[in-house]
């Protein structure tokens, strides 16, 4: 009986070189930059104002849609294409496949990101700013990616149709998105449940320079577990 092989590389090279091939992507990627130019422009020239804070306080609203965009094909297309049973019943670990998935949309998300590093050269140009809090701004939203893609990941491998998969990813994000904002109407310890649940409570933390190890578990929390129930689903799916 064949074990199944530990190499992730591989796995990761090919969905890479997919993604690489897919027009979509770069479509998603220039639309998402575009939008990130606007909000930056926006409050340069007509506020006045020559800050990224903008930049990151807008960051969760933007991945709503941006992440549901990059995961959705993960599994819907081999589920659609057959190609999904083929994998499953080749000497490759649900893990490896998982997290090929998984980092491949990641590196994705990280390079479409890069580009917006010229904001920060421009607003240093024209005043004083704190690379730290400019740094602390990055590595938030960047966790916040890693959990977010998890979750549109889970959301691809229960369907084969992609727009379903952004829909249920758009759905579980905004649910993360809104917990804190629905704690007005709650108070004592639910009120602490939900703003803790909140994506949007943890990021502000970041933007704002501060780095809390709190913030940091709560991110790869949300990773890990949506990647744990991707694994759990596929491995009902397939025993």
């Amino acid at each position: 009986m064949k074990t199944k092989e530990s190499k992730l590389t591989p796995l990761l090279k090919k969905e890479l070189l997919i993604y690489m091939k897919s027009p979509s992507n770069y479509v998603v990627m220039v639309i998402f930059l575009l939008i990130v130019g606007y909000i930056f422009a926006d409050g340069l020239f007509v506020a006045n104002v020559a800050s990224m804070r903008s930049f990151f306080t807008l960051s969760d609203v933007l991945f709503l849609f941006f992440i549901p965009a990059v995961t959705m094909r993960s599994f819907s297309e081999e589920f659609r294409n057959g190609t999904i049973e083929m994998i499953a019943t080749h000497p490759v670990s649900r893990w490896n496949m998982i997290l090929s998935k998984y980092f491949s949309t990641y590196i994705l998300v990280l390079a479409t990101l890069i580009p917006t590093l010229i904001y920060f050269f421009i607003v240093a140009s024209l005043g004083k700013i704190d690379p730290g809090t400019v740094a602390a701004g990055y590595f938030g939203i960047i966790l916040l990616a890693g959990g977010y893609l998890a979750a549109g990941v889970f959301a691809s491998s229960l369907t084969q149709n992609q727009v379903a998969a952004f829909i249920i990813a758009l759905f579980i994000l905004f649910i993360f998105f809104v917990l804190d904002k629905v704690t007005a109407l709650t108070s004592g310890n639910l009120a602490y449940v939900l703003q803790y649940a909140s994506s949007d409570f943890h990021l502000s933390n970041f933007y704002r320079g501060i780095i809390d190890l709190r913030d940091i578990i709560y991110f790869c929390s949300v990773a890990v577990l949506f990647l744990a129930l991707t694994e759990k689903w596929l491995e009902l799916k397939f025993k």
